[in-house]
């Protein structure tokens, strides 16, 4: 059996959005909401992209309004 590496807590990764100030995300702006997309278009966790959760969500309604407009595909 491989050792296991234990998991980062969440807590112990820091959102790279707090330090920026950053209060709103652009639908349109498809290079800063790719990051945090995996390869078939679903957001990724918290766990994976690092952001706290204030900018998870904001991250999350981006996304689903660039879909809605038609801008990004809908996942598979």
């Amino acid at each position: 059996m491989a050792n296991k590496q234990p998991r980062t807590p969440l807590s112990a990764k820091k959102c790279p959005f707090d330090h920026a100030g950053v209060e709103y995300f652009d639908y349109k702006d498809y290079p800063t909401l790719k990051p945090f997309m995996d390869y078939f278009g679903n957001i990724r966790n918290r766990y994976y992209s690092g952001l706290c959760l204030k900018h998870q969500k904001m991250i999350k309604n981006a996304v689903e309004r660039a879909r809605f407009l038609g801008m990004l595909a809908y996942r598979k």
